[in-house]
């Protein structure tokens, strides 16, 4: 069973692991390459020939948009695959925190027969 120690531990390096972490994305055309950072902040943007000069505004911003959503998806899936599984001990930590694990239902009997002044009353 993860402890409450171990699961902040295990947050903080994950936390450390993203915050080092960029993701980028390069337009279809490959006009542009957007890279953003595990806030999803835009970090770079790196235009890789002069089309864009002669673009069309709304086109320009399309492709700009596109490729900075795309990045953005992108980071979230790091995202999951560095916290997901963080995730698949939720369940133990939230049951170690509650009193409900298997130590503590098998312990339970013990706990309601004890004279109030062992456990400072009942455990329930």
């Amino acid at each position: 069973m993860v402890t409450l120690k171990d699961q902040r531990d295990r947050i903080e390096s994950a936390k450390a692991d993203l915050a080092s972490r960029t993701t980028s994305a390069t337009s279809a055309d490959h006009l542009v390459t957007v890279t953003v950072d595990s806030q999803n902040s835009l970090v770079g943007l790196k235009f890789h020939t002069t089309k864009y000069r002669s673009m069309p505004p709304g086109q320009l911003s399309e492709i700009l948009i596109e490729t900075f959503e795309r990045a953005r998806r992108e980071m979230a899936d790091t995202v999951v695959e560095v916290f997901g599984p963080l995730m698949d001990q939720r369940a133990d930590l939230r049951a170690a925190m509650t009193g409900t694990t298997e130590v503590d239902k098998a312990f339970a009997p013990l706990w309601n027969e004890a004279p109030s002044d062992v456990f400072g009353g009942r455990r329930d």
